[in-house]
């Protein structure tokens, strides 16, 4: 197995197949300057960490706590959230990521072939041939019968099947700044997000008194880019927040200009071949996503992967899943990314989010996933219990992204039909459930012990396709229990006593997605 770049996704894929015995060479080459990037990952994104064994060196890796977001939207006043129940992630430095991840990879087998740059791939019968460079030394050549292309936005394979969003481009302009004694508050461990007129800003700390600052442009406008420096200063002029937060701070290091411009591949997977990452796609980082994209994509490459190889009859099955997955992703955060540009060009009228809304917009049509932050309130109690009072989960940007990635692969409600169906069992003074008229079970693919495997879903003729977990929840679960509870929280309680335990909000939103698919209806 050939893994091609070094990021949060080459990392995962190369980790998993090792760990499930595979030989595997990690073909790493040296860090771009994108790599010095701050990235945040939010809590959720521990359980992939953990998969891969490498949560506990994150941990110790010494990276600022990641404890939420800050954000000044569409004009609006400034908006905090912490994420749930306490729970925080991380802000990192690309590079020092990295260096965690590959670390962790070598420690469970994986051939790490540091600085070198695959120059050529070739498929050739059932084998792939890469020819690598490495600086001072004699060129590599790597045989495999799969390649997983986890190059990010260089894409050696990827690009030649990527399609990118002509109707906008954007340029990244970024700077670190560092301020004697810190920001203070909670500016300190959030993540900071700022919309302006023309553009949109953010800010992710590194250390108490270090800081990464990035502006998110018209490639366009930007001319010529050779003065970053000046253009970050300009941008970050234009806001209320963010630009005086350097006012009073010190540079770190130069600025610099990459390409932040959207992209999808019309094909994620063929025979021998997965494309990873952001290698086949790269969405805005509004909901700090981008590394646990990364991360869940690989490890779903490295799943497939090995599907195939120890189960060849089962390879075009898995083949399809991850191309399935991977377009649905990108289609479901374009869908998010809409309401958030429509939000700001409500604000500005400016062409600038008038063009990323509509190309957002039609991106994302026919999009199945839905937005939500984790994080219902929820207080009073009627006879449906708890529920009575609970506000329905709303997406917004900059919200702690607490969302399962790999819930995301068939058609589902739409949010407007969850959050309908939710109301009504809010209102509803108990809950009196029974099985839908059409319920059955269908087999569909799904992932289970590291295997792509055919698993019973719950269809209905609205949603034929089937309908497996929403928000970690089982919905098979649910349904079962549903029709012998009359409140909420009873049946809340009844399903975190037969599994896995689950917050209730994800369980609200769960519960609500089972009526407006029609496995569930109201009993008169």
């Amino acid at each position: 197995m050939i893994v091609l770049g070094g990021g949060p996704a080459g990392c995962a894929a190369a980790t998993l197949l090792a760990q499930r015995g595979h030989e595997v060479a990690l073909v790493r080459p040296i860090s771009p300057a994108a790599a010095a990037l701050a990235q945040s990952i939010p809590p959720s994104a521990r359980k992939l960490l953990a998969e891969l064994d490498a949560l506990e060196v994150v941990e110790r890796a010494g990276f600022l706590a990641n404890e939420g977001n800050t954000v000044w939207w569409a004009g609006r006043g400034a908006r905090t959230e912490a994420f749930p129940g306490g729970r925080v992630g991380v802000h990192v430095d690309r590079q020092g990521l990295e260096r965690v991840l590959v670390g962790a990879a070598g420690r469970v087998g994986v051939r790490v072939y540091d600085g070198a740059v695959a120059r050529r791939a070739e498929r050739d019968g059932h084998m792939w041939s890469v020819a690598c460079d490495r600086a001072g030394e004699t060129a590599l050549t790597l045989r495999a019968p799969w390649l997983i292309d986890a190059t990010g936005r260089h894409g050696i394979l990827a690009r030649r099947v990527r399609s990118p969003d002509r109707a906008t481009t954007t340029l990244a302009l970024v700077r670190r700044w560092r301020r004697p004694g810190g920001w203070g508050g909670e500016a300190a461990t959030h993540t900071l997000v700022e919309s302006y007129a023309d553009g949109w800003a953010w800010s992710v700390p590194l250390a108490g008194d270090v800081r990464c600052f990035t502006a998110m442009i018209e490639a366009s406008a930007a001319g010529g880019g050779s003065d970053p420096d000046g253009m970050l200063q300009s941008e970050l002029s234009k806001t209320g927040h963010l630009g005086p937060m350097v006012r009073d701070a010190e540079p770190v290091g130069e600025a610099w200009a990459c390409p932040a411009s959207l992209y999808h591949a019309t094909t994620y997977a063929s025979d021998g071949l997965l494309l990873a990452g952001d290698a086949g796609s790269f969405i805005d980082p509004l909901s700090s996503y981008g590394v646990k994209k990364a991360l869940s994509s690989g490890w779903l490459a490295g799943v497939v992967a090995h599907t195939a190889l120890v189960d060849p009859a089962m390879a075009a099955l898995a083949l399809g899943f991850f191309d399935d997955r991977e377009r649905e992703v990108y289609r479901s955060y374009r869908a998010v990314s809409a309401s958030y540009f429509e939000e700001a060009f409500a604000a500005y009228g400016h062409d600038y989010w008038r063009n990323r809304a509509a190309a957002a917009r039609a991106a994302g049509a026919g999009s199945a996933a839905r937005a939500g932050a984790a994080g219902a309130g929820v207080s009073g109690a009627g006879a449906a219990g708890a529920v009575a009072e609970a506000d329905w989960p709303r997406p917004r940007v900059g919200a702690p992204e607490d969302r399962d990635p790999d819930a995301l692969f068939s058609p589902e409600p739409s949010e407007q039909e969850v959050r309908a169906a939710f109301e009504i069992i809010r209102d509803r003074p108990m809950l009196r459930a029974d099985k839908g008229d059409s319920l059955r079970s269908v087999e569909r693919p799904a992932v289970e012990g590291h295997r792509i495997v055919l698993a019973a879903r719950l269809a209905s003729d609205r949603y034929p396709a089937g309908l497996r977990f929403v928000r970690g929840v089982d919905l098979r679960r649910v349904v079962a229990q549903a029709p012998a509870h009359s409140d909420v929280p009873d049946l809340w309680t009844a399903y975190n006593a037969s599994t896995a335990p689950v917050t209730l909000p994800d369980f609200l939103v769960a519960l609500s997605t089972a009526f407006a698919a029609g496995l569930l209806v109201h009993r008169e």
